[in-house]
């Protein structure tokens, strides 16, 4: 899976829900993250390998809760109780097509999680760095003062977009804009809000009426919301198994996913499978021919203008034959598809279609096994093998390798050998083929 699942829409109360939906198998889990945008974590590779390990050995199905990415924004006038949540994951569900969900809940979502569990059927509820109320009450001293609440909701009023509240949560990675993801997946005044509600909520009460099979899990060094949160919670819900972890993130997808979700794995299916997050694909590379001396005779400004038509016309062809942009490198495209006549189809109509813009254009396609890397890249020796190709392609060429032309059952495409060749960084000689489409006889 390399493009992040579509997003669809559930609709309550005139309030559209984004959600998305990955994976297959036996067992359905629906994740629900409270204040923490899913279909940007989806976009984003480090905080999607835990959601594409699920997706792995189950049906997935995630969401932004109101107020957060893609759905519908919080009216100040009329913020949502815990009963408008609980409706809205009810919606999920229903729009989603689950019948006996596995329920997993994280952060305030743990709550939301909780509080459906208690009042609707589920097959197990999963729990991790929630509570059950934050703040301090005379039977529940464990909860923050008031204090301690408001300075952390100035805090938000203050410094959300900067980064430092994610980063409070879960400890900074270099390979993330956390400030940019912040402002991505809400507004400043979206946060505060967002705080407040999830300040004034307590569910204790319905905690004993849980009655599925329940795991709940908790970093062991968290203090954002330390452990004596979780542990109130499982003690409340009957026979609930409290499993403390190594680390110290309240937001786990950063970087504890790998344990978290072997807890998960092996709570619902009782043993853990091997996983990889590489993945095998379809990869196509472009190259404008001689773009470097070409901009150089046309100068800057009409080189943008015609490098800006280049990029919105690729675009639009990877998207039109089924492909997802990896990246631009410049004066050319990396891109990957599902199916390798997808990516031969975009290179051919690629080719043919800058003529216009006295653009020459080369492509290269290869099928192999790739790994992500960073927020929007690909790495491995395959995606160098199809960059290798389209540097020995000539002005309007496809050069495909043997990997292709054994993948691709299309019969549009004639594929003409080329013969072996060694490519730069490449172990041994590949077998290179051109490829053009089949042009039908006329009558």
């Amino acid at each position: 899976m390399l493009a992040p699942p579509p997003i669809e829409f559930a609709v309550r109360d005139g309030c559209h829900l984004a959600y998305q939906v990955a994976g297959a198998g036996a067992h359905e889990i629906v994740f629900v993250s409270g204040a923490n945008s899913l279909t940007q974590a989806w976009q984003e590779a480090t905080n999607s390998r835990g959601l594409r390990r699920m997706a792995s050995f189950a049906r997935i199905v995630t969401y932004d809760q109101r107020g957060m990415g893609y759905s519908d924004p919080v009216e100040q006038s009329a913020v949502p109780n815990m009963d408008d949540l609980v409706a809205d994951l009810e919606a999920i569900i229903e729009a989603a097509g689950l019948t006996n969900p596995i329920v997993f809940g994280a952060h305030n979502g743990g709550a939301v999680a909780a509080a459906y569990a208690a009042t609707h059927r589920v097959a197990q509820l999963i729990l991790i760095n929630t509570w059950a109320r934050l703040s301090q009450a005379e039977d529940y001293p464990i909860g923050f003062d008031d204090y301690v609440l408001d300075r952390l909701e100035d805090r938000y009023r203050r410094e959300w977009g900067l980064g430092r509240i994610s980063n409070m949560y879960a400890q900074p990675r270099s390979d993330q804009a956390i400030d940019r993801m912040e402002l991505a997946a809400t507004s400043r005044n979206q946060a505060v809000v967002l705080f407040q509600m999830n300040r004034t909520y307590d569910i204790r009460h319905l905690l004993p009426a849980i009655n599925v099979p329940t795991l709940v899990l908790h970093m062991e060094d968290n203090v954002s919301v330390p452990p004596e949160f979780g542990n109130y919670v499982a003690s409340a819900i009957p026979r609930a198994r409290f499993v403390l972890l190594p680390g110290s993130d309240q937001f786990f997808l950063r970087n504890e996913s790998g344990r978290v979700i072997d807890q998960v794995e092996l709570f619902i299916t009782g043993c853990l499978t091997p996983y990889s997050d590489q993945m095998v694909t379809t990869m196509l590379f472009t190259d404008i021919v001689d773009s470097t001396p070409m901009a150089a005779a046309l100068g800057n400004a009409e080189w943008s203008r015609l490098i800006d038509e280049h990029n919105d016309r690729m675009q639009e062809l990877i998207k039109r034959f089924g492909g997802h942009e990896v990246k631009s490198t410049g004066d050319g495209f990396l891109a990957a598809f599902n199916d390798p006549a997808g990516a031969i189809r975009c290179a051919l109509a690629a080719c043919g279609s800058m003529e216009d813009l006295d653009f020459r254009l080369r492509a290269g396609v290869h099928v192999g096994e790739v790994s992500r890397m960073g927020k929007s890249d690909l790495s491995g020796v395959a995606v160098h093998l199809a960059q290798r190709l389209c540097g020995r392609a000539s002005d309007g060429q496809v050069l495909v390798s043997a990997a292709v032309v054994e993948a691709c059952t299309d019969e549009a495409f004639e594929f003409t050998d080329q013969g072996n060749a060694e490519l730069k960084g490449i172990p041994g000689e590949s077998r290179i083929y051109a490829v053009q489409a089949v042009t039908s006889a006329s009558p």
